[in-house]
């Protein structure tokens, strides 16, 4: 089942996309997307996670390769569990979840980064007026 458009997933999906997209993996970090990602429950970042680090499995992204501090050693981390799954629902992200939020977002900055396709990893629907109760 897709997810609802403008769900916390889709939503911070968009921002995640857009914030790296205009500033880059190191200035991405604006505090509109600390907010969101902060106050975004625990199940929608670890879907968001998932996705990325299954997306990033097979990427040969030089941060990743050779990670430098915690953010980058959790996306390695991920990105190795991913490339034992089939499909992104399977990857396990619980561990994950146990790092500060700040180091989960840096995270999925990285694997985005390192996606050969983030329209792919990060799908995006726009909702539309009847979409809204």
């Amino acid at each position: 089942m897709p997810e609802l458009p403008d769900s916390p997933v889709q939503s911070l999906s968009r921002h995640l996309r857009q914030q790296l997209h205009l500033h880059g993996r190191h200035r991405a970090q604006t505090p509109f997307l600390l907010a969101v990602w902060q106050f975004t429950p625990r199940e929608d970042r670890a879907t968001v996670l998932a996705r990325l680090a299954w997306h990033a499995r097979h990427s040969r992204n030089a941060v990743l390769a050779a990670p430098a501090d915690q953010a980058e050693r959790l996306a390695k981390q991920l990105r190795r569990d991913a490339r034992h799954c089939d499909a992104w629902q399977d990857v396990t992200v619980a561990p994950t979840l146990d790092a500060d939020w700040q180091t989960q977002l840096e995270a999925a900055l990285v694997l985005l980064a390192a996606c050969p396709d983030r329209r792919a990893a990060l799908p995006v629907e726009i909702a539309q007026p009847e979409d809204t109760p």
